[in-house]
């Protein structure tokens, strides 16, 4: 009857290879150097507790001192492996996709400012089937004073100007 009851309900326990605890180690540890990479404004958006922050902050002050970073990275993940870390790499993962975004902003008004300087009146046109809420009329202004400038320096000055016009009316969805 023992041996019955023992049978009927028997403890599963989930056996992990050494090779997954190594794995999961070294996935803590690259968690710990990518936060130690945010600046102050990111690791605010990221539910930290206290001596994770502290932790963090001690890491930016020995950035020079390679062995110590490199022992104070194993500290990091030591704290990390005690916590919760999804809700740590979800956030991590908002911050870094906001991030991609942003280069691929600025991009696309790197390739439209070109695009403008290049072939003029027709690229702002189709910059403005792109982007309705464009200043069509300012885009054409800059790019009449971008070609009536023989200077260099002031060239690139309108150059810039181009490119802010159309970075700051470039959708960010």
């Amino acid at each position: 009857m023992e041996n019955e009851k023992k049978n009927d309900a028997p403890e599963e326990k989930e056996v992990v290879s050494k090779t997954q605890l190594k794995r999961k180690s070294h996935e803590i540890l690259n968690l710990g150097k990518r936060l130690v990479g945010l600046s102050g404004e990111q690791l605010g958006k990221i539910p930290l507790d206290e001596p994770l922050k502290e932790a963090i902050e001690l890491a930016h002050k020995i950035q020079n001192k390679r062995s110590a970073l490199k022992r104070h990275f194993q500290f990091l993940g030591k704290l990390l492996r005690a916590r919760d870390t999804e809700i740590i790499f979800i956030a991590l993962e908002k911050i870094e996709q906001s991030g991609h975004r942003q280069i691929q902003r600025h991009h696309r008004a790197e390739y439209w400012r070109d695009q403008i300087i290049d072939r003029g009146i027709d690229a702002i046109e189709e910059y403005r089937t792109e982007q309705i809420e464009a200043d069509r009329q300012k885009l054409r202004q800059l790019w009449r004073n971008y070609n009536s400038i023989k200077s260099e320096d002031r060239k690139i000055r309108f150059a810039r100007m181009i490119y802010r016009e159309i970075f700051q009316g470039l959708n960010t969805d």
